[in-house]
């Protein structure tokens, strides 16, 4: 059985075609499959075009709405929790990732990987507003997070149900899962995949997503080296200030008790003492982190779903 996961904010005029393209090719694989779109607090019509669908006695097809709009990372999150599958494709809602590639993703999940990462080689979006920054994006994540593949931003994946069943997605999160994953030791291949125009609606990237992932990735580098242990970052810098400042205090007195010198009035003074403090702020900051990332953060401060729409679920009903 296959479960495919696509999330949703104000698709109005793509979710019914998409839904008819991946049902046309899912039924001609003669797989079982079920289709769970993830309603991200649409203001247009988009939930109402998909419950025409429900309407209309489409069986495998699931509707999980939000009661408002908490990401893209929160909606594939919920996806991954309603899954029933042991295989997990993702795809964005816009319409530009091919239905036809799945074939090609699927045959590429072999016994030694365990997400297939989609990579958009002719990407066809804007060279200044998208595919730059993803380029310079991916090259820090392959710097930084040691993640080779060439598009890691690429929403259209095949994933193993064990690699993303007890993974949390804060804000963000999504276009870092290679990373996570990867960091937690699962095995990934990558397969070229078509990328369409946006035909229809609007784009919902802009600068801030830029910056968000610049921060998020050495947020996550940090994470990674420190995530479960923070006061040893700290207490590291903490410890190099105080020693800089005990060396530094060392020294004025040496210079003025034995060489007679005034020191109270040298700016390095000032610094030793700034040093000091510092490197106890460091210290007190790593113990607060440490008792912080102690706490659970639970999924249903993530998300909260209003109603699941499904045909079993109003037969049973």
């Amino acid at each position: 059985m296959i479960s495919v996961i696509i999330p949703v904010l104000n698709e109005e005029e793509n979710v019914i075609p998409l839904y008819n393209e991946l049902k046309g090719i899912l039924t001609s694989m003669n797989k079982e499959y079920e289709i769970i779109f993830v309603d991200d607090g649409s203001t247009d019509q988009t939930l109402s075009q998909l419950l025409s669908l429900i309407s209309n006695n489409e069986k495998n097809l699931w509707i999980v709405q939000f009661r408002r709009c908490f990401g893209q990372s929160a909606a594939l999150l919920a996806g991954f929790h309603s899954a029933k599958s042991n295989l997990i494709i993702t795809l964005d809602g816009d319409g530009q990732d091919d239905p036809q590639d799945i074939p090609s993703l699927l045959a590429a999940l072999t016994e030694d990987v365990d997400v297939v990462c989609g990579w958009r080689y002719n990407r066809q979006d804007s060279y200044l507003f998208k595919k730059l920054p993803s380029r310079f994006f991916n090259y820090l994540n392959r710097i930084f997070n040691k993640l080779n593949i060439h598009d890691s931003g690429c929403t259209f994946r095949v994933y193993r149900k064990e690699a993303v069943s007890d993974i949390l997605l804060l804000g963000g999160d999504h276009r870092h899962l290679p990373a996570i994953l990867s960091n937690r030791g699962f095995r990934f291949s990558e397969v070229k995949v078509n990328h369409r125009p946006r035909s229809q609606g609007k784009s919902k990237y802009g600068f801030k997503r830029i910056f968000d992932g610049l921060s998020d990735l050495f947020t996550f580098r940090f994470l990674f080296n420190y995530g479960q242990r923070p006061m040893r970052l700290f207490s590291k810098i903490g410890i190099l200030s105080l020693l800089t400042s005990l060396g530094l205090g060392i020294y004025l007195l040496v210079i003025k008790f034995a060489y007679g010198q005034d020191i109270g009035t040298r700016p390095l003074l000032l610094l030793t003492i700034l040093l000091g403090i510092a490197g106890f702020q460091f210290l007190f900051t790593g113990f607060l982190a440490e008792l912080t990332v102690r706490q659970n953060i639970t999924v249903s401060s993530l998300y909260s779903i209003k109603k699941i729409y499904g045909l079993e679920e109003e037969t049973n009903e």
